[in-house]
């Protein structure tokens, strides 16, 4: 819970416009009711919740402030669903992947010029490995997870060359909540 508004807390502190993260976050996290014990700290600069959601999966029940980005290709039925539940959306590729490029272009158009992507590995590596994060901003808590499926930050495609590593410049460091560590980088262009 901590993690959670810290992370939060810090979307605020970086001045980000709105959160960005991919479907399967949702799916991994949205299947499971947890009753807490108090309210979660919403983002107060965030002023929308953009998901990429290409394949047409979730059937959306919150819908306020919500952006979904898809596919052309996405099913006919997920299109409907969107316009009768008046939720904004965006059309940006098809086929296999999302046109990240166009989607944050078209993004861009509508005003958003600082997100937070707060995916999992498979969204941030895509943005990685495309060369579209400026900055990354880490939480290190006092927690260790093991095990051999268990997820990374970044879940993208292997590297062919050293020259393809993302180099970083540290902004900061700083300690927060219970003996967590925020570590703020800039990407090296």
């Amino acid at each position: 819970m901590e993690m959670h508004f810290l992370s939060h807390r810090l979307y605020d502190d970086l001045e980000c416009v709105a959160l960005l993260s991919g479907s399967e976050t949702l799916m991994v996290y949205g299947n499971h009711w947890i009753e807490l014990e108090k309210s979660v700290y919403e983002p107060k600069k965030s002023k929308a919740y953009i998901v990429f959601d290409g394949r047409g999966r979730i059937n959306w029940y919150q819908t306020d402030g919500l952006i979904v980005v898809t596919k052309e290709d996405a099913p006919p039925a997920y299109f409907e669903q969107l316009e009768a539940k008046e939720i904004t959306y965006i059309i940006a590729g098809k086929d296999d992947h999302i046109d990240l490029t166009l989607a944050l272009q078209k993004l861009y158009e509508m005003g958003f010029r600082k997100l937070g992507l707060s995916g999992g590995g498979a969204i941030n590596g895509a943005f990685l490995r495309q060369g579209l994060i400026d900055e990354i901003s880490i939480v290190y808590s006092p927690l260790v997870v093991g095990g051999r499926r268990t997820p990374s930050l970044f879940d993208c495609d292997e590297l062919q060359s050293v020259h393809e590593i993302t180099k970083l410049d540290m902004i900061q460091v700083k300690l927060v909540g219970s003996g967590s560590v925020w570590v703020h980088y800039k990407v090296k262009q």
